[in-house]
């Protein structure tokens, strides 16, 4: 039986000749665990949709609309082998950490600095 994996992985994050070193720490989903996001993703999706039908008028659209899109957001959920969960990045041009947000491991990242307001390209190393 195999389990997710929690990664650390180096990072650099540049702007234009200024770069820093940083880590990240990013989870890769098993098929088991895969499958099990997609199934809490449908039952989430299936209950909003529940919740439409209460609602007058609305429902002729938003019910038919849930029920179309609910395999389509599972699909896309399933299909997400890792996941960044923390990240330990500074700005390259003023050092202040950048806030990653739990997303889909895709590089070149690209987040911009709270403090500066650069964009910061972050890729691996």
């Amino acid at each position: 039986m195999t389990h997710s994996i929690i990664h650390t992985r180096s990072v650099l994050s540049t702007f234009s000749e200024a770069s820093a070193p940083g880590t990240v720490e990013v989870i890769e989903f098993c098929q088991g665990d895969r499958v099990k996001r997609g199934v809490s993703t449908a039952l989430k999706c299936l209950g909003v949709t529940l919740v439409c039908l209460f609602i007058p008028g609305a429902h002729f659209i938003l019910v038919p609309l849930g029920l179309l899109l609910t395999p389509v957001i599972v699909f896309m959920v399933a299909r997400i082998p890792t996941k960044i969960l923390s990240s330990n990045v500074s700005c390259p041009k003023c050092c202040v950490p950048l806030a990653i947000l739990s997303t889909k491991e895709r590089y070149p990242l690209y987040e911009n600095c709270s403090t500066c307001h650069r964009e910061i390209t972050i890729v691996p190393t």
